[in-house]
């Protein structure tokens, strides 16, 4: 039995896309994630919000998901990604991956006062997930940890493996 998928609540303000991750960040949500977020790029949206309040932790799939809409964000002249409240487990696993360095992490709690206080009526689900089948969700998960590769030469060495098999796995599915 597979544990249920942690739901991605989201809010549209007028400044701010604000996604909330209730329950773990992983690779069984990350698909729904990307796909919200390229659709809010698509309509122009170029601030995001990650309110991880109700996320224990996060996985690699997770925050390479969150790494390539950063990267996405700041190929628009003013997008930008920003963090808040994350814990003292999801914070350390955003630095050590030098993830700090690519989007914002608000470890004071001081930004998006005003909105903070309407997230808590305003938001819903953000729609229904992507079906990947195996090959699909292979290739995404491969697609997210190139992206952490990316934000930060030294998770080259990390995710070296990871991203080996995975592309043996996507190109023996592809014969």
């Amino acid at each position: 039995m597979t544990a249920p998928q942690s739901p991605i609540l989201v809010g549209n303000f007028p400044d701010v896309v604000w996604v909330r991750v209730e329950g773990k960040g992983n690779f069984r949500n990350s698909p729904e994630l990307k796909e919200f977020s390229m659709r809010m790029l698509e309509r122009g949206r170029s601030a995001f919000v990650i309110d991880l309040e109700g996320c224990p932790m996060m996985d690699s799939t997770f925050m390479g998901t969150l790494t390539g809409i950063a990267i996405r964000l700041k190929a628009k002249v003013s997008g930008k990604l920003e963090i808040i409240n994350a814990n003292p487990r999801n914070q350390q696993l955003l630095q050590s991956l030098g993830l700090d360095q690519i989007f914002t992490v608000d470890v004071e709690g001081k930004s998006w006062a005003k909105e903070r206080e309407l997230v808590r009526s305003n938001l819903s689900q953000s729609g229904s997930a992507p079906v990947l089948d195996q090959r699909d969700h292979a290739e995404f998960v491969l697609e997210a940890h190139e992206a952490l590769c990316q934000a930060n030469e030294d998770n080259v060495r990390r995710f070296k493996d990871v991203i080996e098999f995975l592309k043996h796995d996507t190109d023996r599915e592809s014969s």
